[in-house]
Parts: C-alpha cells; sequence; structure tokens
C-alpha cells in the first residue's frame, strides 16, 4: 500500500503542476497580475542582503530568478518528477524535490496559491519524504559491478523499494486525515455560525460557493428537510468518523465513508485538485488492497542498500520515528491553536468555553509558539478549515469593456458566473486561479489589491492574462474604458425559463470613484 499511495500523491503532484503551468503567465509571469519578479524584487529591499536570512524567511527557489523561465522550469521540473514517481522513483529524494518546487511556486504566486489544498499538498510531501526509502534509486551499492547507465534506469523502476519500516510514514498521513476531517467539522461549530447551528448552511451553500457547477442547482433545488439531514450526516462524518481510524475492524468503513463525501463535495462543486487529494490521503487508512481479492505488489520486498555505509534499516527505522513524534507533536499544538482561535471571545461566549480555550492555549499552543513561528514560512504544518462561516449571499463583480464609454461589454470567465444563461461548467480536478479570487474579491472589493493589477493588464490587452478567461473575452483591440459592476447572484428558479442564475444590481465602482483602477470613462447611469 504505501507504494501505491506514493505513486497516487505524485499523480495529484502532476494535476497540480499542469494545472498551474497554463496559467502561471498571465498569473505570476513577467506580464501577469502579480508578477513574481516584482514580488521578490520587494521582498529583497526589505529582507535585506542576507541570503540565509532571505531564504528562511521566504524559502523559494525563486531567489535565483523570478522570471518567466524560472516558472516554467519549476513546473517542468514538477511534472517531470511527478512523471517519474508514478513510473515507480518512489523514493524521498524525489518527493523532497516535488516538495521544494512546489514550495518555491506558492511563495511566488502569492495571492494566488494562497489556498488550503495548496498548503495540503506540502504537507502530505513532507509525509510522503517520512514514507519514502531514504536513499537516491540510482546509488551503486559497495562492492557492486557498474553498469550502463541505461540498465540501471531500468533497475531503478523494477525493483520495489523496501517499505518494511513504513509504518511511522503511514501514521502521519491517516492523522493528517484525521486533522484535516475533524477540523473541518469543528470549527463550523466553533465559531458559532448560526447557519451551522441551526443545520440551514446548506440552504445557501450550493449558490453562494466559489464555483458551483450543474449540479449544484439541482442540489440547491432539493427539500429543506434533505438540507438538515445532510448537515446532520456532515459532521456525523467529519466529527466523529476520522476517530475509527484507530479501530482496525472500522478503519476500512470509516475510509469508505470520508470517501463518500469527498465525492459529493466534488459533484457540487469546483474545488480543484481538493477532493482528489483528500481521497489519496484516506486511502493511507488501509492495510491491504482495496478491494479484496486484488494481488498485492510488495511493499517490502529486499533492495539495494539505499543509505549511507553503515546507516542501518535500524537507525532509518529510529530516525523516522523520531522525525513522525516532532511532527505530529506541532501537528497538534497546530490544531489546538485552529480550534481556540475559531472560538469567537464575544460578550455571548460562555466564560466557561473562554476559560477551556485559554487553558489550551497555555498547555499546547504557546510553549511550541517559537518553533512554530520559526518553520511557518515552510508551510507544511497547517491548520485546515472550510467554510467555518458560510456566506448567505453572493455578491459578483462582473467585469464590462468599452470603446467609446456608452456601450459596454461584460467579459466572460471561464467558470466563475457571469451569462445568467450560461450552465455553470466543472473544472475538476483544474483549479482555475483567476474565477476563485474573483469570487473573494467579491466578498470584499476594496481588500483585493490585485484587481487594479488585473484591470491594467485589460487596459494593454495582455495576451497572457486574457488566456485566463473565456474566449469571448479576448478581443482584438485593448478597451478604453473598463469598470466593475456588483451584482447580487440567486439560482434561478425550476420552471422560469432557461437560465441558472437571476441578478440584481448592486453598486458599480468606476474608474472615477476613489477606488479607481484606470481609465477615464464617465460615470455610468
Amino acid at each position: 500500500m504505501p507504494r501505491l499511495l506514493l505513486r497516487l500523491l505524485a499523480g495529484v503532484h502532476l494535476v497540480a503542476f499542469v494545472s498551474l503551468w497554463v496559467q502561471v503567465d498571465g498569473l505570476i509571469g513577467s506580464r501577469g497580475i502579480l508578477p513574481a519578479r516584482d514580488f521578490f524584487a520587494y521582498l529583497e529591499r526589505v529582507l535585506g542582503a542576507g541570503a540565509f536570512e532571505r531564504f528562511v524567511n521566504v524559502p523559494s527557489l525563486l531567489w535565483f530568478g523570478a522570471g518567466d523561465g524560472a516558472l516554467h522550469a519549476l513546473c517542468a521540473a514538477g511534472v517531470l518528477l511527478s512523471l517519474l514517481a508514478i513510473a515507480g522513483m518512489v523514493t524521498a529524494p524525489v518527493f523532497a524535490a516535488l516538495w521544494i518546487c512546489y514550495l518555491s511556486l506558492v511563495w511566488g504566486g502569492q495571492t494566488f496559491l494562497a489556498f488550503q489544498w495548496d498548503t495540503l499538498l506540502l504537507e502530505a510531501t513532507l509525509c510522503a519524504v517520512v514514507l519514502a526509502p531514504l536513499g537516491w534509486p540510482f546509488r551503486r551499492p559497495a562492492g557492486a559491478e557498474r553498469r550502463p547507465l541505461t540498465a540501471s534506469v531500468r533497475a531503478a523502476f523494477r525493483v520495489a523499494p523496501n517499505f518494511a519500516a513504513a509504518r511511522p510514514g503511514m501514521w502521519l498521513f491517516r492523522l493528517l486525515v484525521v486533522k484535516l476531517m475533524f477540523l473541518s467539522g469543528a470549527v463550523k461549530l466553533l465559531s458559532l455560525d448560526p447557519t451551522w447551528w441551526r443545520l440551514t448552511a446548506l440552504d445557501v451553500h450550493y449558490f453562494t460557493q466559489p464555483l458551483p457547477v450543474a449540479a449544484s442547482w439541482y442540489a440547491h433545488h432539493l427539500p429543506e428537510w434533505f438540507h438538515r439531514l445532510s448537515v446532520l450526516i456532515m459532521f456525523g462524518v467529519e466529527l466523529v468518523v476520522p476517530w475509527l481510524v484507530f479501530s482496525r475492524r472500522l478503519r476500512k468503513s470509516g475510509m469508505w465513508l470520508l470517501l463518500a463525501l469527498q465525492f459529493l463535495i466534488a459533484a457540487t462543486g469546483n474545488y480543484g485538485f481538493f477532493n482528489l487529494l483528500t481521497v489519496v490521503l484516506c486511502l493511507s487508512w488501509l492495510d491491504g488492497p482495496l478491494f479484496p481479492g486484488t494481488a498485492k505488489r510488495s511493499d517490502t520486498a529486499a533492495t539495494r542498500p539505499t543509505g549511507a555505509s553503515g546507516f542501518t534499516a535500524a537507525a532509518r527505522t529510529r530516525l523516522r520515528w523520531v522525525v513522525t513524534a516532532t511532527v505530529l507533536l506541532l501537528s497538534l499544538s497546530v490544531t489546538a491553536r485552529e480550534l481556540t482561535r475559531s472560538l469567537p471571545r464575544g460578550p455571548d461566549t460562555p466564560s466557561t468555553t473562554v476559560r477551556v480555550a485559554d487553558l489550551v492555549d497555555r498547555v499546547l499552543v504557546d510553549p511550541p509558539a517559537p518553533v512554530l513561528r520559526a518553520i511557518a514560512p515552510f508551510r507544511s504544518i497547517n491548520g485546515y478549515g472550510l467554510f467555518r462561516a458560510m456566506t448567505t449571499s453572493r455578491p459578483e463583480i462582473v467585469v464590462e469593456t468599452s470603446s467609446d464609454g456608452v456601450t459596454w461589454t461584460e467579459l466572460a470567465f471561464r467558470f466563475k458566473p457571469g451569462d445568467l444563461e450560461r450552465q455553470p461548467r466543472a473544472a475538476f480536478p483544474h483549479m482555475p486561479r483567476l474565477d476563485w479570487q474573483m469570487w473573494f474579491a467579491a466578498l470584499d472589493p476594496a481588500g483585493a489589491d490585485w484587481l487594479g493589477s488585473f484591470v491594467e493588464r485589460l487596459f494593454e490587452g495582455e495576451p497572457a492574462v486574457l488566456r485566463l478567461l473565456g474566449e469571448a473575452s479576448r478581443q482584438t483591440e485593448p478597451p478604453r474604458y473598463v469598470r466593475l459592476r456588483l451584482y447580487d447572484y440567486r439560482f434561478s428558479e425550476p420552471g422560469t425559463g432557461a437560465e441558472w442564475w437571476r441578478r440584481e444590481f448592486l453598486w458599480v465602482a468606476s474608474p472615477g470613484t476613489s477606488r479607481a483602477i484606470g481609465g477615464s470613462a464617465p460615470p455610468p447611469p
């Protein structure tokens, strides 16, 4: 099972790198919305000239160059490493290289790579480094005859790595699932959000989530009692089922329940590779083959020595247990911090609850706080919790362009709601990062400082940015005017026509306001 788990995780990496690669120029390229080169130039001014200090605070290979070539090289390296691991080269150096490549891009991606599944992928890859064999597969054992390079390559993929001491790494994966799922449920309750406590969150979730799909429309119109029951089942799966990992008899049943939840989430929303990654992590709960009767590939087959001379199997096992224990202790502290920070400290919060939270902070959070601050830039031991506070309405930014300031045309995004008659599209497992960030920008337009750069690129007619939009928005001539209009979007009611959406105008941010972001169009009516 460890070998299969690592190869599947490499498959998720392949999806993540390819998905980012096709967007990287428009998002963070030299002519993108938030150029990584400009960001690292700013960091160099802020952090000073010390190379070590810069890397400790911002661990990224983009310090050696953050231009378009470096971004494409990191994406290409990630794709190549993923393919090698999928083909069978599942060793610690390969996953360490995947980790540093993706971490480098996460830093360069700024707000566009600040999603929880990006950090979840980094944390899962750290677990893979602990699980995978320590040595490099091309290492020639001492005293062995030298072989041609082609024979060595074939042997590296043919011989199964030694997973005899894989238990520490497998438990890192399993407990990562516990942390992810339990926190996802607990923070919803601890936030005291009334929609979760009243079981009404799914009444609005399907149309207020970032990128709905066609199935979201149908799910939204299911009976209210079904939504209430679904919330109850979700809490049961997220809060109770994760603990079944400690029961060998019930572990596999718990895994199937977790997988069912992920399949339902993926079927009713666009969450990039998050559901795929979570499914792979849940498979770590298996002690044997996924289906009875499936032939097992030996994960304990002997192989060539993979470490330096004198570094025995027992020493490698002890090292894995030490690393695993350290990661788990830090992860426990992060979990406690996430739980206590989710609890509002207002006058309505019971005093006993506040005292318990303060005690947890003093015992579990404050002592390792300096260590957590030191490792925070590496983004590999994290807290999680999607939708801890449910949004109950859907503001949507509609971007309009004009050549004369009189006739306006709406820009069409690939996956973001816009045209009322266009069916919501599925992107799985692709992660359309601009479309996702437009959802956050609509919730707080004043706080989305990247919108100004996005509009400037529209004025310039930048091809790399226009490729992030739908085909209909790739204009031949740059617009003279750009404006943003905010609407309230809701799903249409059944039987009202062919439209999927209905909307109500809220306000317009024209270039003449304090939120000016380019152009000189007159205020619209």
